[in-house]
This record gives structure tokens, C-alpha cells and sequence, in this order.
């Protein structure tokens, strides 16, 4: 049964995808977790206070982007200094607001309010990384750890600023665009192609959300036409009253920035100033425009309307689209006796404690470090045919798991020398 590619119950989610690299570590480090402790230890760490001193980037940072009165002192040194000059003064400021004022980052918008700690894991839920309920570590947080130095992760801890952990390295941001588009697909792809058309001077956050209703709506009349389960039918029912709520503000001749259509549609344009796809002018605004990257991507999905295409696009043109986008220099391959040696790779790194992992995780990880590593192009459904074969040729060094639809589901290697 089709899936549907929407992110869901979206209230105020965070904008910056660096922040999901402490929830992730968090998962994976705690015996158990729940939204009161991942939120709350992600907004302890974020807020520590850091004395540092005023640099033209940060005073800037400090005029346009700090609002709330208790920051009035550091607003006054930040405005004296910048009329005046002289000795830079020494200030303290939360962990946060020094990485997102780097100079180094494409956007200095997305400061995480502590009162609403719990609306921001749920992006980490949707986006496959958190189990939802349980609150543990999918498969995929284990793949974003293995792409992120450690230096990274102190980062949340102390100020490391040659380690922002806000800035994304090409893998993490292949790896985020990946589960960005598997598991939102159907707004982003009829959102970026009609940007791309009817904004191609630049758009802001309140044309993206503009946009919106007529996606959603079109989304709910293809998966209603089938028997859905309970679940589906709840999430379709939220989306529609997000719908509803979006074309309310749109109708509005006054533009707050807070209401549900910039909601909805900051967490599809912010994330892709952090991946590449979209350029800020002015890294304080919420106003864009495609980057050659981002127009690659706009065309690459322009058809891709459906949550089966969504998957066709992900399994056999997420790498070649890639490497066109970033002007990568790469071959595609497609022999399994290639192809394993980098699966294999990737299996030490994501495996679970049996040694089995998800073969679409394994493909993915391989694919991202094949792509960036060594100039190759190793799609998903390439990679997932070459286990099999080599599965065939060397019945003894690959097992695999079924589904409960009999699909093949994980895979371990093992090793023939291994004592059984």
C-alpha cells in the first residue's frame, strides 16, 4: 500500500537541521527516552550561556535576530559598538545563538524557543530517525552518526567553533536530503517545480506557503481514493484542517510570520538552505532563491507527484540526480562484486548488535560514501539487486530477513571464517 510522503502534525518544528545531531546521539546513548527528556536536554544544551566577545557578524546577529527584552543589555553594547567601534566587549550568549550568527552558516534564522521543547523531536520522528512512541533509534540516526565527527557532537557541550554542529558536510546533507524527500515527497516536489515556476526571481516563506493548500488537497484526493486504515485516515484528516488553516492566512491581508502557513512551510525551505538547494540573500530573511543545485533537484523531481514515484525516484535516480546537481564527477556500476565491498563497509558502521541491517540503509550509506568517496554511482535499487546476486553466488557469507509481505528487509554478512 502506497505510503503518504507528508510530514506530519507540523507545529513550529525546528529549522535547522544540525539540531537533529544531538537527538540522535541522545537516542543512541540513554537506555530509554521520551519527548520530555529529548526535548528538554536538547534546549539545556542549546542555551548554555557561552562568554564570548562581539564580532561584527554576532552584533549584527544580536540586532536583527534577538527580540524578547531580557536580551536589551547585549542589544545596547551590540548597537554602541557597532556606532562607536573600539574594544569589542565580552558578552555572554547561549551556545545556540553564536553557531546560528557564523559566518560559515547559509541561514542565521531557526533559535529553538525553551517553552516549546517538545515541538521540535517530532521533526526526527518524521523524518525516520526516531521511533515514534518508544522514542529509540531507527537505523537511519545510526547512519547520520556515522557521518558526524565527534568534534561535532562536543560541540553541543562546549563552544567548538572550527565544529559548528549547525553546518551540514555534504554527508549529512545527502543523507537528510534522502529522508527529507522519502518521507515529505509529495509537498516538496510539486512545491520546489511550482517555485521554480511562478517565483523564479526569488520567493519568500509566505509564497512557499501559498502554495501549500492546493499540494495538500491534491495529496488527500489520491490517497482517498483507496481503503485506508485509521491512522492514514487521521493523518489526512489533520492535513486537510492544515489546508483549511493555511488558505485562512493566505486570505489575510496581514502578515504575522507566525501563523500556520509560514509553520508549514519554513521546514521546506530552511532545511535546503542548510543542504544547498536554496540561497538566502540576506541569511536573517526568509526569503530565497534556487541555487544551480536546487534547480538540478526542482527538475529532476518535477514529475514525481505521486508516493510511488516518490519511491521509483529515491531507488533508481537519488545518486545520478546528486552527482548532476553538484557537478560530482562519477560512474555508475552496477557488478556485485563492486557494489558489496561498499555495502560491507557500510554494514560495520549501521549494524544492530545481531549484525543485520536494513538493506535500503545499507544502499544508502554506501551510495553516499561510493558517490563522495570514489566517484561512483550506486543507486538504491542497483545496490539492493547486487546483494541478492551476490547473495546467490556466496550462499554462505550474506543472510537475509523478510517483511511481513515476504520482501527481503535486512541483511548480514558474514564472515566464512567465522566460527558458526
Amino acid at each position: 500500500m502506497p505510503e503518504l510522503r507528508v510530514l506530519d502534525r507540523i507545529k513550529r518544528p525546528m529549522q535547522r537541521l544540525g539540531y537533529l545531531k544531538r537527538l540522535v546521539k541522545r537516542v543512541t546513548t540513554t537506555s530509554t527516552s521520551n519527548l520530555d527528556n529529548l526535548g528538554h536536554d536538547l534546549l539545556d544544551a542549546v542555551t548554555r550561556k557561552v562568554r564570548t566577545s562581539l564580532d561584527a557578524r554576532l552584533a549584527a546577529y544580536i540586532k536583527v535576530r534577538l527580540f524578547d527584552n531580557t536580551y536589551s543589555t547585549i542589544k545596547q553594547q551590540a548597537d554602541a559598538w557597532l556606532k562607536n567601534g573600539g574594544e569589542p566587549s565580552t558578552i555572554q550568549m547561549e551556545l545556540q545563538d553564536l553557531y546560528l550568527s557564523d559566518a560559515w552558516m547559509p541561514s542565521g534564522v531557526g533559535k529553538l524557543v525553551r517553552d516549546d521543547w517538545g515541538k521540535y523531536p517530532p521533526l526526527a520522528v518524521n523524518l525516520g530517525l526516531i521511533r515514534e512512541g518508544t522514542y529509540s533509534a531507527n537505523t537511519r540516526a545510526l547512519s547520520l552518526l556515522y557521518f558526524t565527527p565527534e568534534t561535532e557532537l562536543r560541540a553541543f557541550q562546549e563552544y567548538l567553533p572550527e565544529a559548528n554542529p549547525l553546518h551540514l558536510t555534504q554527508r549529512q546533507a545527502l543523507l537528510l536530503l534522502y529522508a527529507l524527500i522519502e518521507n515529505d515527497g509529495e509537498v516538496l516536489a510539486p512545491l520546489w517545480s511550482q517555485l521554480a515556476t511562478k517565483h523564479p526571481d526569488g520567493f519568500s516563506d509566505r509564497d512557499a506557503g501559498n502554495l501549500l493548500p492546493e499540494i495538500y488537497r491534491a495529496a488527500i484526493g489520491r490517497h482517498r481514493t483507496r481503503l485506508l486504515p485509521a491512522d492514514m485516515r487521521d493523518r489526512l484528516l489533520v492535513l486537510e484542517k492544515s489546508a483549511d488553516s493555511i488558505t485562512r492566512a493566505r486570505q489575510s491581508e496581514k502578515y504575522t510570520g507566525g501563523s500556520a502557513r509560514e509553520e508549514s512551510s519554513r521546514v521546506r525551505v530552511e532545511p535546503f538552505a542548510d543542504i544547498g538547494l536554496f540561497c538566502k540573500p540576506d541569511p536573517f530573511k526568509y526569503e530565497y532563491g534556487f541555487c544551480d543545485a536546487g534547480r538540478a533537484w526542482a527538475e529532476a523531481l518535477a514529475n514525481a507527484d505521486t508516493s510511488q514515484a516518490i519511491g521509483d525516484f529515491l531507488a533508481n535516480r537519488f545518486f545520478t540526480t546528486a552527482a548532476a546537481a553538484w557537478a560530482i564527477p562519477a560512474q555508475p556500476i552496477s557488478a556485485s562484486e563492486e557494489i558489496v565491498p561498499h555495502l560491507q563497509r557500510a554494514a560495520k558502521a549501521i549494524k544492530s548488535p545481531g549484525g543485520y541491517a536494513p538493506i535500503e540503509e545499507l544502499a544508502l550509506v554506501a551510495g553516499i560514501e561510493g558517490l563522495l568517496d570514489s566517484g561512483l554511482i550506486i543507486e538504491p535499487e542497483v545496490a539492493r539487486k547486487a546483494i541478492i546476486a551476490y547473495q546467490k553466488d556466496h550462499p554462505y557469507e550474506v543472510r537475509f530477513t523478510v517483511d511481513r509481505m515476504g520482501v527481503l528487509a535486512h541483511a548480514r554478512f558474514v564472515d566464512p571464517n567465522e566460527p558458526t
